[in-house]
């Protein structure tokens, strides 16, 4: 089986600024060697919709999503959506072309083109735990959403409304560092109550984040010991730490090195409901999707990854 043509989807994230990337280096190195349809996004939630309709109506072996987190978050919900017990499903890959490329460095997937035309060779896929979220959106209605990487709340999705919003005209990295700073001094923590399967935390909170990878914020590691297909998430919970405190302490956090902090915890779970005293954010995968009250655990899903 390694080495054959495969028939490959390529779900594209419509505004990444490294689309010329992926039309120069990776869609030729890919179409020399196997049969590829480029399906590109013009609106919030097309990947969804896109990945949806390459599962439903065509026998892809893969599809690959092309941009950062956000765009896996709606590859991994268009796959699984609706196709909860089906066996066959296409595997998923990565090209990380995106703002933020947090599973990919989880996962170690490069940037280089042939690193992924070597994983498409192999083609051996790695089981990947997914998880879900249960929430409110916008208008109060109770909603669901798959993620894979990361959810949380808090400060997390206003940094992430920064971000989309800035120019990011010195890097995404210098996009994400300065979001978190802006959103530090104007964000106001407020009291949020976790319980989880066998602890529970309440208090004044900046971000709670429930990780089945490692990393989020453009690689700042919030889950150290987290394995992506072991059915256990890792909680971090930052509570009312001052601005300073970040500073001094994202240097750790970049080196994947544990914060001792009074205010820092980590904690394990498989599934955790959320509470708060004032309209509190919840984000999954870098996507904003609504408010608490919220429950995020794992799905018992699992899907193939090519990693």
């Amino acid at each position: 089986m390694s080495g054959q043509t495969r028939r490959i989807a390529i779900v594209l994230n419509g505004i990444s600024l490294q689309k010329k990337i992926f039309f120069d280096r990776f869609l030729p190195h890919l179409k020399r060697l196997h049969s590829v349809d480029v399906f590109e996004t013009r609106s919030r939630n097309d990947g969804i919709m896109l990945s949806a309709k390459a599962t439903e109506k065509f026998r892809y072996d893969v599809i690959l999503a092309a941009g950062g987190d956000g765009t896996l978050h709606q590859v991994v919900n268009g796959v699984l959506s609706g196709h909860e017990n089906e066996k066959g499903l296409p595997a998923i890959g990565i090209i990380p072309i995106g703002s933020g490329n947090d599973f990919a460095k989880t996962a170690k997937i490069g940037g280089d083109p042939s690193h992924l035309t070597g994983l498409l060779a192999r083609f051996q896929s790695k089981a990947v735990d997914i998880g879900n979220i249960v929430y409110r959106d916008f208008s109060g209605l109770q909603q669901r959403r798959y993620f894979v990487n990361v959810a949380d709340i808090g400060m997390g999705p206003e940094v992430v409304r920064r971000v989309l919003d800035s120019g990011r005209i010195l890097g995404s990295e210098v996009a994400y560092f300065k979001s978190i700073l802006q959103a530090f001094f104007t964000y106001r923590p407020m009291v949020v109550r976790a319980r989880a399967d066998g602890w529970e935390w309440t208090g004044k909170l900046r971000s709670l984040a429930i990780a089945n990878g490692k990393y989020y914020g453009h690689g700042l590691c919030v889950a150290p010991e987290a394995k992506i297909d072991d059915g256990l998430f890792m909680a971090f919970i930052c509570g009312d730490v001052s601005v300073l405190d970040f500073i001094r302490y994202s240097n750790s956090m970049k080196k994947s090195r544990h914060i001792n902090h009074p205010e820092v915890h980590y904690r394990n779970c498989t599934s955790v409901s959320l509470e708060s005293d004032r309209n509190c954010m919840v984000e999954g995968d870098g996507e904003i999707l609504g408010t608490l009250p919220a429950v995020i655990s794992f799905s018992g899903q699992k899907l193939n990854f090519l990693i």
